[in-house]
């Protein structure tokens, strides 16, 4: 690949026209969204950018804080949107990411994978709250949708003596599970049906490829650990929301 610059990323924005235009021949609605989306997307980055390369020449503990802290409670907003089915949904979604995101990082650094500093702090800290935040909408939305459609089976279960836990164990499951499902995905499939971002990347950039490969290898088990933590807590959450102190099914 060439060297990368404004020309070349003015270049590529005919691919997003292309798209535009196939969507329009073929009366699909979503002209707008690609257009704006493709503008946001432009002025985010570039944003973005600057920001980070801001934060990174100062190495200031609190604007990385901040940065995590603002990717955290965007990515538990967006999230608790999903919780369509009970409230606090952002407040679930929080704790679950929150509680993912900060047991990663500490493991990383306590192995010393990574140091305290901004160019591996944000970066996998944006890695690990996008993919926490994936996981926890499709729990929210998985566990409601099953609860709600599986009423009598919860609660005849209830009625023949199961506590809460035991007549939504099996929806709590697959919600995780479902929760999951992008992550176990990724490792079945990794190097042989794509090559992920973080490697794609870094081969762009002229690393060697097995570099690049070992870095994925520790980005897939970095967001194994707070997938599976983030669904698991949203999950055993929000579950919770659907009986109340007596143990009655309220969905």
């Amino acid at each position: 690949m060439i060297e990368t610059g404004y020309l070349q990323v003015l270049a590529s924005v005919a691919l997003a026209i292309v798209a535009l235009i196939l969507t329009f021949t073929k009366s699909i609605p979503v002209e707008k969204e690609i257009a704006f989306g493709s503008v946001r997307a432009f002025v985010q980055l570039i944003a973005v950018g600057y920001a980070l390369e801001f934060i990174f020449n100062s190495e200031s503990f609190w604007l990385v804080l901040l940065s995590v802290a603002v990717m955290l409670m965007v990515g538990a907003y967006t999230a608790g949107q999903r919780a369509e089915h009970f409230k606090n949904g952002f407040w679930i979604a929080l704790i679950a990411m929150g509680i993912g995101s900060l047991v990663t990082l500490g493991m990383m650094l306590a192995l010393k994978i990574i140091t305290v500093e901004a160019r591996y702090i944000i970066p996998l800290a944006g890695m690990i709250i996008s993919n926490s935040m994936n996981a926890t909408a499709i729990a929210f939305n998985r566990i409601g949708s099953d609860l709600k459609s599986n009423k009598l089976a919860v609660e005849t279960a209830l009625s023949l003596g199961k506590n809460w836990k035991d007549a939504s164990r099996r929806y709590y499951r697959n919600s995780v599970k479902a929760g999951m499902i992008s992550i176990l995905n990724f490792l079945k499939t990794v190097g042989l049906v794509a090559l992920p971002g973080a490697m794609t990347g870094m081969i762009l950039a002229g690393a060697s490829p097995l570099d690049a490969v070992l870095i994925q290898l520790i980005v897939g088990y970095m967001l194994l650990l707070a997938v599976t933590i983030s669904a698991l807590i949203s999950a055993e959450m929000s579950v919770r929301k659907f009986f109340n102190a007596a143990e009655q099914f309220v969905g």
